[in-house]
């Protein structure tokens, strides 16, 4: 008669243990390394892409729509790609603002002449890059359309809005630091009707 030795039992008994917490271990130090970076402060690389269609959609005179926000987090490089309406010259009476709201500014658009229509439609594009430097006007968190204009913008049926974020920085409280989300408006949003079309 053959007697069970418990001893392999016993050996797998404590390799189990030893994988649970090997793993729980792991799921630790990940979870913990994730807190640090976004703590830190430092730069983290994210690929978030939105594409924005206005088929159908009208901007109301002298009004805005705000289309993507990373606050608390600045995008510290970006793009963006916005096929709107434009005049016979391939200038658009539509605004792409950028900043840090309240503070937000029309950005120099570049016109694609190769994919634009003039007089009916434009593909304009822009880079997106923040200096955390504790200035506020350096600073991109917010991306809006405006329409400076006293008349109702209608846009056409392939109208768009492509956002693309390549970095984001942690810098958590920007925003209380340098005042800018405390209802003043210590930068100036533009509302002139000039588009570049480089």
């Amino acid at each position: 008669m053959k007697q069970e030795q418990p001893f392999p039992k016993f050996s797998l008994i404590i390799a189990a243990g030893f994988i649970v917490l090997l793993v729980s271990s792991i799921n630790f130090s990940f979870s913990q390394t994730d807190d640090d970076a976004s703590s830190s402060g430092e730069t983290n690389v994210v690929r978030d892409s939105v594409a924005i269609l206005l088929d159908g959609k009208s901007l109301p005179p002298n009004d805005f729509i705000h289309v993507y926000d990373t606050t608390p987090y600045i995008i510290m490089n970006g793009h963006v790609a916005a096929k709107l309406p434009c005049d016979d010259n391939s200038v658009s009476p539509v605004k792409l603002l950028i900043g840090s709201a309240p503070n937000l500014t029309a950005a120099e658009l570049e016109l694609v002449s190769e994919l634009s229509s003039p007089g009916q439609a434009c593909l304009y594009h822009a880079d997106l890059e923040s200096t955390p430097s504790g200035n506020a006007s350096n600073i991109v968190t917010d991306i809006a359309l405006q329409n400076p204009t006293g008349n109702e913008i209608n846009f056409n049926p392939t109208d768009s809005v492509v956002i693309g974020i390549n970095e984001i920085h942690g810098e958590g409280q920007h925003g209380s630091e340098e005042g800018q989300h405390d209802g003043e408006n210590t930068g100036d949003t533009d509302t002139s009707n000039d588009t570049s079309d480089e």
